[in-house]
């Protein structure tokens, strides 16, 4: 296998580790319903790399901005 081959099958690994990484990370997630992640995991797949970037922002924000309520929610 040249080097061209190998570079090509590692992105290709990278990519689907990746977007394995977010699916499960989706459907982990208690902050979506069942249709939400079923809906966001067709997403990740059905639009490679585009989809689990925009799947995982979403969590992100969404993350943080459960945190932040908590936070504010203890404090006062």
């Amino acid at each position: 296998m040249d080097r061209g081959s190998l570079l090509g099958v590692l992105v290709l690994a990278l990519v689907v580790l990746f977007q394995a990484w977010v699916t499960v990370r989706v459907y982990r997630s208690g902050l979506y319903e069942p249709s939400q992640k079923s809906a966001q995991a067709k997403l990740i797949w059905l639009l490679p790399v585009l989809g689990a970037v925009i799947a995982f922002s979403v969590l992100t924000s969404e993350e943080q901005r459960d945190r932040r309520d908590d936070d504010k929610t203890l404090r006062g």
